[in-house]
This record gives C-alpha cells, structure tokens and sequence, in this order.
C-alpha cells in the first residue's frame, strides 16, 4: 500500500494517531496487545515512518546496536531477530555482532558501535563481568541489557524470571509422580544459572519424600556440553547400578537436547523411562521428532518491552530513571515428560 500516513494506520488499528505516533517511538505507557497491533499492520501495510524527520530533530543518528553472546546459538539468533524487525518496523538500521562469550570482544563491540554514532544499545551480556565493563559507558549512551548479570538500578534491564521457570518445572514433574529429579549443567560463576538452579533446589526441597541433586561437569550450555554431561552420566548410572532419576531438568534446550542424543546412545527411552525439561524455548523444541517440554522465555515480549525501554531513552529530552521489568517464564508441555513408570 503506497502513500500511506499516520492516521491510516491509526484508523485501521482503532486508536488514535496519537496512540500510533508513541508506539513508533517507544513510549512504555501503552499496552502489549495495542503496541503489538500496531507494529504488525506497519509490516503488513509496508508503512515506514518519516524516519529521517524525526532523527534530524532530536539529533538521533537512526541506527541502533545488538549485541548478543552468540548469534548462531538460536535463542539469540531468534532474539536478534525479533529486535531487528521490530527496530526496522520503527525506521531505524540495526548492527548485529556477537561477543563470542568473550568479555574484550565484548568491550570492543560497545566501542565500536559508539563510534559509529548508534543511537542506543541493546546488549546480552558475556557474564557477570560484564558490570565491571560497563562503568566506563554509564551516562554516555542509551543503553538496555538484557538478562540477570547485573545488580539491579546498574542500568535499565529486562530480565526473565529465571528461578520462577524452574520452580514451575519442577513443580510440573513432581506434580506427574516424578520423586527422584536431577538437574544437569549450569556453572556456579552464572548469576542466571545459579538462580536457575536455586530454583529447582527450593522446589524440591519443599516437596515431601523426594531425592534431588545437580550434576554439572561443562561450563557450557551448548549441545556438546549436554552430550557428554548426560553421556558421562547415564553410563555412571549404569556401572555403578544406581537408579537414573527419572525427572531431569536442563540448563537450556540445547543441552537438553544433547542429553536426549545421550539417552538414544544408551538405550533410555523418553519419557518412558525418564521425563526431560529443557529451558528456553528455541524453535527446534517443537520439531515432530524433538518435542521437548521447555520453560519459554516469551521472546516477543522482551524485545517488544526491550524496544520501548530504549527508543524512550533515546526519545528523552531529560534524565529518565532507571527501570527494570521482569518478564515470567511459560511453561511449554510437549511430549518428553509422562509419569514415572518404575
């Protein structure tokens, strides 16, 4: 649709033009369900704001950065994606990089993007030593981080409620029989994974007549690191004849997904034998042969909250405070979870 102005898409998503114009730049005061609306008739319509406008008055250079641990990990490749949309649907250009959970990379990445004159950032941090680095640009640029790292009022941050998500799984498996649960992976240096952790451990210490415990060998939160995690394991099980736990949680789908090639290897059926709970929910967790049972992080909703909370920074003709909104996981049942069968 060509020629379009402000006041179509206003008419047609039932708002005023008012309405749309803070949409378009950010404004945190407007409902999910509203500002969503909006963004996808803009995609549909093929309407872009006056973009050059609105930049040259506040003196905004129009592009923002992101930067991501790895963007070949699928969630931050699925995260990237729906931020790259959503600040293009807003007129903006976008530079991707990855830090390669790598705190200098990391560094570099920041500094450059300043130099090229980006309006703002959007950064998912290495670790915990990601704080330390960022003092130096506190006060120079907008800036919104995504995660738990760091302490809370450091900057304006969206974070996933981390230990509620694995509460809820392990709620999920006690609730189905499960009374002996194990978690796999996570590493003690993580602020995330700790509280993910602390999350299971809390649940099931609450929990009447049930044994618990955490095996962690990897850093990593990768496939690989699944792999030989529950390869090393299932075969300890198996020699030493100890009972395998028949509830296990993961730090992340793409570990689980390396346990659940583990178990094929050693002849453990899922769920028949053990129910499996990832955490994330990236896209190949609902392949047909794949089907793992995930706590999301809704990821429309953090970038959508992610994006307002910048383009308000960027927008502000004066000192915004610091803000931090806290999204709650969901917890995604599919088909590797059942009732025990011992």
């Amino acid at each position: 649709m060509e020629n379009l102005t402000i006041k179509d898409i206003a008419k047609m998503a039932g708002v005023s033009h008012t309405t749309v114009s803070r949409a378009l730049n950010g404004a945190q005061n407007i409902r999910p369900t509203t500002y969503a609306k909006i963004m996808e008739l803009c995609r549909t319509t093929g309407y872009t704001p006056n973009a050059a406008a609105r930049q040259l008055k506040r003196n905004d250079s129009g592009a923002i950065g992101i930067i991501v641990p790895d963007i070949s990990n699928a969630f931050f490749c699925e995260l990237t994606r729906h931020l790259e949309w959503m600040a293009r649907q807003g007129g903006r250009n976008v530079f991707i990089s990855s830090s390669f959970y790598d705190y200098g990379t990391e560094d570099k990445n920041i500094r450059a993007l300043m130099e090229n004159r980006v309006s703002g950032i959007i950064l998912s941090g290495v670790g915990d030593q990601t704080c330390l680095r960022l003092q130096n640009y506190l006060g120079k640029i907008p800036m919104v981080f995504l995660g738990d790292n760091l302490p809370e009022g450091m900057v304006s941050q969206i974070t996933v409620n981390n230990y509620e998500g694995t509460r809820m799984a392990t709620r999920y498996l006690i609730s189905l029989g499960h009374r002996d649960l194990m978690f796999l992976g996570g590493r003690g240096s993580s602020v995330t994974h700790r509280r993910r952790h602390q999350g299971f451990l809390d649940a099931a210490s609450k929990a009447a007549d049930v044994h618990y415990d955490i095996f962690t060998m990897l850093s990593g939160s990768r496939i690989e690191d699944g792999y030989h995690t529950g390869m090393t394991y299932f075969t300890r099980c198996i020699e030493e004849n100890r009972p395998i736990a028949t509830g296990i949680l993961c730090i992340s789908d793409h570990f689980a997904l390396g346990v659940m090639q583990a178990a094929v290897e050693t002849g453990i059926d899922i769920p028949g034998q053990i129910s499996l709970i990832g955490f994330d929910d990236v896209s190949f967790a609902s392949l047909p042969k794949i089907q793992l049972t995930t706590i999301s992080q809704p990821k429309e909703k953090i970038c959508s909250a992610a994006m307002q909370m910048l383009e308000e920074l960027i927008h502000a003709d004066r000192h915004i405070p610091i803000s931090c909104k806290t999204i709650q996981p969901v917890l995604v049942r599919r088909d590797t979870c059942g009732p025990p069968h011992r």
